[in-house]
């Protein structure tokens, strides 16, 4: 927790902005935002990925201490692509064994996410995430960039809310929807949940 607050206080203070107007662009309050960067408070998933997305810059690098080469989840160096129709894709075949891949635990919390594909330079993320039956986003919803997300329960029970309608997926139930509709989820039941989930464009 204390090196996110630090994170976040450093990559503010980059930007020459004021809590108050980080505040105003993240729609989080000015003491939540104070409370983060003293560690005194645990943001939320929702939360982190706000103040990540006004930053411009992916959760992970706020997890990072490699301020310039954000490669903790493979984002640099860009890897060579190719086009076909428009669209760049890798043309190169990469193995994630299992005990190598990319992992990330929210301080405070029993959510942790795997990354299952190489890196971020690719068409499309694919995470796998673990949390505990009473774990959630967050109060605020999620608003991804405008592109794609599925998801699928491996185990337990997760409710889905996007938009205004509440979906209840239980083990074998996925779900699709545009990344960019408001979106949460929180743990049901008393099991562990298991999760993968697909996003693209990749903006973790």
């Amino acid at each position: 927790m204390e090196n996110l607050g630090q994170k976040i206080r450093e990559e503010r203070r980059k930007r020459n902005l004021t809590l108050e107007q980080l505040s105003q662009k993240t729609n989080l309050s000015k003491s939540f935002l104070s409370q983060i960067e003293r560690s005194l408070a645990q943001p939320s998933v929702s939360s982190i990925k706000k103040i990540a997305q006004h930053f411009g810059i992916s959760v992970v690098s706020l997890f990072t201490n490699d301020t310039n080469n954000q490669n903790s989840f493979g984002q640099l160096p860009i890897v060579e692509k190719n086009r076909v129709n428009g669209l760049p894709y890798v043309a190169d075949v990469k193995v994630v064994r299992a005990n190598r891949r990319k992992s990330l635990t929210l301080p405070g919390s029993s959510v942790s996410y795997d990354l299952l594909t190489p890196d971020l330079n690719r068409l499309l993320e694919v995470m796998y995430m673990r949390i505990g039956p009473t774990e959630s986003s967050g109060e605020e919803p999620i608003i991804d960039p405008p592109g794609e997300k599925f998801g699928l329960v491996l185990k337990g029970t997760l409710e889905v809310r996007v938009k205004d309608e509440i979906y209840q997926l239980q083990s074998g139930d996925s779900i699709y929807f545009p990344a960019h509709f408001p979106h949460s989820w929180h743990g049901v039941g008393k099991d562990p949940i298991e999760v993968i989930w697909v996003l693209t464009p990749p903006n973790f």
